[in-house]
């Protein structure tokens, strides 16, 4: 499925995953780029998380388990001991999807009772929706009928200059903090202050390392939380959302990965901006809840809003 708007802006969507297989945006030049990774063809999908939607819990779970309504649940582990992207997860399922004109998108997914031990059935919804101001939307919206967790994302890697790897690529996020981890990148529950160290980004600057794998802590109140420009292309790309986090994530693992027009990935070929409730919040009753109850509504948007010059 194909979305377009009247400024040559376009991407498409496949079923698997929901993925954004293409996404092409112009350039200072009015030449359009495509500035997310993936494969040539949907049926290649899935491949890892490539442009998918994330679920049911994005980011880490740590052993694989944690208390509800004073339950252990258990879940799938996929990383050593820990669940990473909510285990087999929403980017390995078909959507169904339906076009409404030719710049919105619903995707539809339900998710069984017990799937990757989740408890409840949850009906998801995804409104994909580009504008005549080049601002892409994702509006996430969905109910279960047994309380459960629940933590979505788009796990899009961009790259704005169409070069090997996204250093150079100069980044702006609104944060003060980061979450510190563990060897796992399983988070301690302490917050950490960015000011003197390599994760602060507060001034747009280049990113000159691709070690980053990690949430910040967004600061509250409405406008821009981050910003990714290439000098390059002279493209850019504005992110909001309201949800407290973001995992940068700066695309250590796509060497090797076999990418379109039969390029194969180097280390950091693209930057993954992931907004989300923070990693493994089931089991820190100090971070912001992602329990969901019966009956009610999970509603959260996040958009991308892309310029040149």
């Amino acid at each position: 499925m194909i979305l377009r708007n009247n400024k040559g802006v376009s991407l498409e969507l496949v079923p698997t995953g929901g993925a954004i297989r293409t996404l092409f945006v112009p350039d200072r030049n009015g030449v359009l780029r495509d500035v997310v990774l993936g494969r040539d063809k949907a049926e290649d999908y899935p491949y890892g998380c490539f442009g998918t939607f994330i679920g049911r819990y994005g980011n880490r779970i740590a052993g694989s388990a944690f208390p509800l309504n004073g339950k252990i649940i258990h879940i799938t582990p996929n990383e050593g001991k820990n669940c990473l992207h909510g285990g087999s997860g929403f980017h390995s399922k078909r959507f169904d999807m339906e076009a409404e004109g030719e710049q919105k998108a619903i995707l539809h997914y339900v998710s069984p009772d017990g799937e990757d031990g989740f408890p409840g059935t949850m009906q998801l919804t995804i409104t994909v929706t580009l504008s005549e101001e080049n601002e892409l939307t994702f509006l996430y919206e969905a109910v279960s009928d047994q309380d459960t967790v629940v933590n979505l994302t788009n796990h899009s890697y961009f790259n704005l200059s169409g070069e090997q790897n996204i250093l150079g690529h100069e980044l702006m996020i609104d944060a003060d903090r980061i979450l510190e981890v563990d060897k796992g990148l399983i988070p301690t529950g302490t917050l950490l202050d960015v000011s003197g160290t390599d994760f602060d980004f507060r001034q747009r600057r280049s990113i000159v390392s691709g070690k980053y794998d990690h949430c910040y802590v967004l600061n509250s109140g409405e406008g821009v939380k981050a910003e990714v420009y290439s000098p390059v292309s002279g493209i850019g790309m504005q992110m909001k959302t309201d949800l407290p986090g973001m995992q940068l994530y700066c695309g250590m693992g796509t060497r090797g990965a076999q990418g379109k027009n039969g390029q194969v990935y180097a280390a950091n070929a693209g930057v993954c901006l992931e907004t989300q409730h923070f990693p493994d919040s089931p089991n820190h009753p100090e971070f912001p809840s992602t329990v969901l109850k019966c009956g009610e509504t999970y509603r959260t948007q996040t958009s991308f809003t892309f310029f040149s010059r």
